[in-house]
């Protein structure tokens, strides 16, 4: 790593520290809003458990520190591969990696995928491909997303009749849905095979040294943005 890489990224400091400072937003949030989405539909919050056992478990304090940290490193990054350095051209791909953090934790948490964050996440790919911040047209983006609910949703179905269980929730469908407006449907499938197989990797990793209680579920969601942010890093 050259001396002239390091100035490079630490000349982005302003967006290291307001990336730091939102990152310690969400943290919070990813309690506050799963909370209040179970509150308006009536749900018992002891009924939704991930891998961390649900929003009654305390946040955990290593949380605290990455959470920030990682949020801070993907808004650096944003500012420093921008095509352009204008703020309205580092904004959206900064603000698309903290709502994927923010997914990711509350799904860690109780299984959710909130519909609050998940449909402005594909209203902000529509408009960032309006804008062109992304490298195809809004037209695109549009199909892309319908392509994705259309061929997702239809296997989920047949699986179902199949197995009489779904094969993935519908919060994952519409997520899906939403990473399609920024990626296109080529992006996706790429986003799809990687997050298979983390997801199982992680499971029997966690399996073996974590084990998961009889009440948890394990979710989807996580994998799906770990494979979307590499997905983005990638040149």
């Amino acid at each position: 790593m050259s001396l002239g890489y390091i100035l490079r990224v630490w000349a982005h400091w302003p967006w290291w520290l307001a990336g730091a400072w939102v990152g310690c937003w969400l943290v919070p949030l990813a309690r506050i809003i799963p909370r209040k989405v179970l509150q308006c539909a009536k749900a018992p919050l002891h009924a939704w458990q991930g891998p961390a056992g649900g929003m009654e478990q305390p946040v955990p304090l290593a949380r605290r520190i990455w959470v920030p940290v990682l949020n801070a490193s993907l808004w650096a990054y944003a500012a420093d591969t921008a095509s352009h350095p204008a703020f309205w051209a580092v904004l959206p791909e900064a603000s698309l990696a903290s709502t994927l953090v923010l997914l990711a934790l509350i799904d860690w948490d109780t299984t959710l995928l909130p519909d609050w964050l998940v449909l402005p996440l594909g209203l902000a790919g529509l408009f960032s491909s309006y804008a062109g911040f992304t490298p195809h047209s809004l037209l695109v983006s549009a199909l892309s997303a319908a392509v994705v609910l259309g061929l997702m949703g239809g296997l989920a179905w047949v699986f179902q009749r199949i197995k009489g269980e779904r094969g993935i929730g519908g919060g994952d469908l519409k997520l899906l849905a939403a990473l399609a407006t920024w990626w296109g449907v080529n992006g996706l499938l790429y986003i799809v095979l990687w997050a298979s197989v983390v997801t199982v990797v992680w499971y029997l990793v966690w399996r073996r040294f974590k084990g998961l209680s009889r009440e948890a579920e394990w979710p989807f969601g996580p994998a799906i943005v770990v494979a979307a942010l590499i997905w983005g890093l990638l040149p």
